[in-house]
């Protein structure tokens, strides 16, 4: 299946984005933030925090422009009771007070932070933690367009998304390698009868990078070199010695013989981990999927280099 698979950004896009660099503002302050994670999306970017698209970035020919969700503007330090008259709440105050009006510098970017962190679950902000814990990750939330279909009776899929995109030595090459995540209490981790379902995501995931195979090869290339501009612009965030050699053409950029998607399993006890019906499940995953990395706390875990 022939898909329209793009994540690099345009010459234009990235001269914008220097420029902007240059001024005192929201662009120069992501930069300025090593755990915020930037992920390229073609005709646009996102800022992720925990999972949450901060900020939404566009080239126009007038330079870029950045739009966030309405609902990190609600000013996180709300405290205050609103009184309830006649079925009727007194939000005059709430209305002049209760958003954040203006860019401030570094002090908005934090206050947006913690109001977009309200809306991450466990898994989400785990996810982010492993992304900015390890630099050899290239991307995040990443959606193969199109419909993908298993010959074994599974599922069509439109648009499945894989977690993580990271890069890691093979020989004298660096092999693109993607990543599923889920906290221990995800039940598609599990199956009473069958395989787990995410055993199935893998096989999707799988299947659409066998079949888009240089398209995605070639963007991800394209995408480091996009990363190495915007870590001459000053971005403070460890980009790892690999992607700065595939986007400087000094190493070849493959999925190698056969993808590999691989998955990770975090936010578990010892307890939990040595329960002897958790290590069936995790044999049976560890049997139907190329790696398995199972570590409880996200702070740990480190994906090969």
């Amino acid at each position: 299946m022939a898909s329209n698979f793009g994540r690099a950004l345009d010459c234009a896009f990235i001269t914008n984005l220097a420029a902007e660099a240059k001024k005192e503002g929201w662009w120069a302050d992501v930069l300025a933030d090593p755990k915020l994670l930037i992920a390229l999306r073609g005709d646009y970017l996102n800022v992720y925090w925990q999972g949450q698209s901060l900020f939404c970035v566009k080239s126009t020919p007038s330079g870029v422009k950045a739009t966030t969700h309405e609902k990190y503007l609600m000013d996180p330090k709300l405290a205050s009771q609103v009184s309830l008259t006649k079925g009727v709440f007194d939000i005059a105050s709430l209305r002049k007070k209760g958003f954040i009006e203006r860019y401030q510098g570094k002090k908005t970017l934090a206050e947006m932070k913690t109001a977009a962190g309200l809306f991450s679950g466990p898994e989400k902000t785990g996810c982010h933690e492993i992304a900015a814990r390890n630099s050899m990750v290239i991307d995040v939330e990443i959606t193969f367009p199109g419909k993908v279909s298993l010959e074994d009776g599974g599922d069509d899929r439109r648009g499945p998304r894989v977690d993580l995109a990271s890069f890691e030595t093979d020989g004298d090459e660096a092999r693109l390698v993607f990543w599923e995540a889920k906290h221990f209490s995800n039940g598609e981790l599990r199956s009473a009868g069958g395989p787990a379902p995410v055993l199935h995501q893998v096989k999707i995931y799988e299947k659409y990078l066998s079949e888009n195979r240089e398209r995605i090869e070639g963007s991800y290339r394209e995408v480091a070199e996009n990363l190495v501009s915007i870590k001459k612009m000053g971005w403070e965030r460890e980009l790892s010695p690999l992607i700065n050699d595939v986007g400087t053409g000094k190493r070849r950029l493959t999925l190698g013989a056969e993808p590999k998607v691989r998955l990770i399993i975090f936010g578990f006890d010892i307890a939990q981990r040595d329960h002897d019906g958790w290590k069936g499940h995790l044999k049976l995953l560890k049997e139907g999927i190329n790696r398995v990395l199972a570590v409880g706390e996200v702070k740990k875990i480190r994906l090969s280099a």
